[in-house]
């Protein structure tokens, strides 16, 4: 696709958006080209603020990041193409200590004051939405006893096409299967079926959810 007929398809797309139609005189078509423009440039500047608050883990292309991302890359953060991280409104956190990965797939979004913190391994799939000030942990941070966790007992695995609602907590050693949604508010202790909406605390299941309404990005 070329470049113009890229531009003139953003074009048709915003004026829908401002007008509910395409513009009908030379000022709203300027006013269309200048929203472009901002646009353009903004998704520019979050590219740059990526490669440098990233600059510690391994990124893929086209990442972006929005505010000031707090990072502590101990262990391995590894983000993949077409990530977006917000961190305006509240300071998104993501934290790998000493031998810990955090893997995020590609084109899935973080929203901001979100809290994603491993000393073993969290793995997030492709296309998922992570609502605003969720927490994932895979540890308890401290002991009721001293004790050794077995290997892989405490991971989290986050399918694709997932969707984690506003401050919810992902707790350690769960799996949440593809294209499953956990309701805002909700702690998950337990594993998650694919194609399934869990909510409460602790999150049990309500409904399954069709194939079809998997999340696109």
């Amino acid at each position: 696709m070329s470049i113009r007929k890229r531009i003139f398809d953003k074009v048709s797309v915003l004026s829908i958006d401002y007008y509910d139609r395409q513009p009908q005189s030379k000022k709203e078509l300027y006013f269309i080209y200048w929203v472009l423009l901002k646009a353009t440039l903004s998704a520019g500047l979050h590219v740059i603020n990526a490669a440098y608050r990233l600059r510690n883990c391994t990124k893929g292309r086209m990442v972006t990041v929005k505010g000031r991302l707090k990072i502590a890359a101990k262990g391995n953060i590894i983000i993949g193409n077409g990530c977006r991280i917000w961190s305006h409104i509240g300071t998104t956190q993501i934290s790998a200590g000493p031998r810990a990965t955090i893997e995020v797939g590609e084109n899935t979004f973080i929203n901001t004051g979100t809290i994603i913190t491993s000393r073993k391994h969290i793995q997030i799939g492709k296309n998922c939405q992570i609502a605003n000030q969720v927490i994932m942990m895979d540890d308890d941070f401290h002991d009721v006893t001293v004790r050794e966790s077995k290997s892989g007992k405490d991971n989290i695995i986050i399918g694709d096409n997932v969707w984690i609602a506003t401050r919810a907590v992902i707790l350690k050693g769960v799996t949440i299967g593809e294209g499953a949604v956990v309701a805002a508010g909700s702690v998950v202790t337990k594993d998650v079926p694919a194609y399934t909406l869990v909510g409460g605390v602790p999150a049990k299941f309500i409904k399954t959810i069709s194939q079809n309404n998997t999340i696109e990005n």
